[in-house]
């Protein structure tokens, strides 16, 4: 028996799950908006984009300023502990335990891949012919836009088909890609846009060097916990300090999170269990307190509305691209049907935008973020119209 055949769910089953009724494939389609995707494993609940990026923004210092830059400011630490665990989810995916898993692991990179490249691409073409005054270098901006298009998510529906359990899989996988390069990102803006690439090899090799340390000194306390109260303290404390730390130094949460989690996985003893089986308590509120920060982040300009439209069509473009070729390394699936099963962003394209702000705060980078919050919105609504027909998902 495989290691995740017990869990339906990389994130595991909670509470929240069975306060909602299952969704069926003719149930009442106003239902659907208001379920979350299966990205990272994250468990369908009521902490979607659409709903609490919204409510951020209401409540945030372009509105009524509840959530005020000082208020803004101590919620950082939560969100870099949020961080930590979307990287642990993500790391915990990474369970490849044959040829096949390895295929489809390539398959999902090869995907984000081609994604970021196109999005990439396309915004230094575009900015270069606009010149917007972001503040920011062009290079930065097109990788910025393109990480945060290349991650996906597969709907949360009933579906039961091949293509969509293959979907899950790559929506899953393909965020170890971007959260990779959002490291290399983050350990080069967290210092100078100029540093040397051997500078910026060593910061991030410092970020893989955090994330093993925290993770071998989790397993160890995992492992020998004496209570399951005592795990629970060791598994948050474990999280703050990843997230904390990496904060601190200028790093990336999500990497050294994704290494921990990685690490996890493939040591002795059930340490990737346990950690899926506490996160599942706290995995909800910290989306939520992340989502209402991205949402009181944001602010509205001109820049933001003319990069968010064509992030929406530039990101379909990138998909349908990457899942067609994605679905060449499997010889299974029908051209396209990848592509649309993953249009749905997902909440860590707003996670890594809102990241990479807390590195840089000018506002350029807010306006990203504006643009990549509204672009996951648009995205999201595209889903629900461009889902695959019934025949193709029988």
């Amino acid at each position: 028996m495989s290691r995740q055949e017990d869990w339906r769910e990389v994130g595991g089953a909670d509470a929240l799950d069975t306060a909602l009724p299952p969704v069926q494939p003719d149930g009442p389609s106003w239902l659907q908006p208001l379920r979350t995707r299966a990205a990272l494993g994250l468990a369908p609940a009521v902490a979607p984009a659409v709903v609490f990026v919204p409510i951020g923004a209401a409540l945030g210092p372009a509105f009524s300023n509840v959530l005020n830059p000082t208020a803004l400011g101590y919620l950082d630490a939560v969100v870099a502990v949020a961080l930590a665990v979307l990287g642990v989810f993500a790391g915990l995916a990474l369970a490849l335990e044959g040829p096949r898993d390895r295929r489809v692991f390539a398959a999902a990179s090869l995907e984000a891949g081609i994604t970021l490249l196109i999005v990439a691409a396309a915004f230094l073409v575009l900015l270069g012919a606009w010149g917007m005054p972001l503040g920011l270098p062009v290079g930065l901006v097109g990788v910025t836009l393109g990480l945060c298009a290349s991650v996906s998510s597969a709907s949360s529906t009933s579906d039961v088909s091949a293509t969509h359990a293959f979907a899950v899989k790559i929506a899953d996988l393909d965020d170890v890609l971007p959260i990779v390069v959002s490291g290399l990102v983050v350990a080069s803006i967290g210092r100078s846009l100029a540093a040397p690439a051997a500078d910026i090899a060593t910061w991030a090799a410092w970020t893989v060097l955090l994330g093993s340390a925290m993770g071998l000194a989790g397993w160890m306390l995992f492992e020998r916990a004496h209570s399951r109260a005592e795990r629970n303290v060791f598994i948050a404390g474990i999280l703050a300090l990843i997230g904390g730390t990496s904060s601190y130094l200028g790093l990336s949460p999500l990497l050294a999170g994704l290494v921990a989690g990685v690490l996890w996985v493939w040591l002795p003893g059930h340490a990737d269990r346990v950690v899926r089986e506490d996160l599942q308590r706290v995995q909800h509120p910290l989306l939520v307190v992340l989502l209402l920060v991205a949402g009181a982040s944001c602010a509205y300009s001109r820049e933001a509305v003319w990069l968010s439209a064509p992030l929406v069509l530039f990101r379909l473009t990138g998909k349908l691209t990457g899942g067609w070729l994605a679905t060449r390394l499997q010889g299974r699936l029908t051209a396209g049907e990848l592509g649309l099963h993953l249009v749905a962003p997902g909440l860590l394209g707003i996670a890594l935008a809102l990241h990479l702000l807390q590195v840089v705060r000018t506002p350029g980078m807010t306006a990203i973020l504006t643009a990549v919050v509204m672009a996951t919105l648009a995205s999201e609504a595209l889903a629900l119209v461009l889902r695959p027909s019934d025949e193709a998902r029988a």
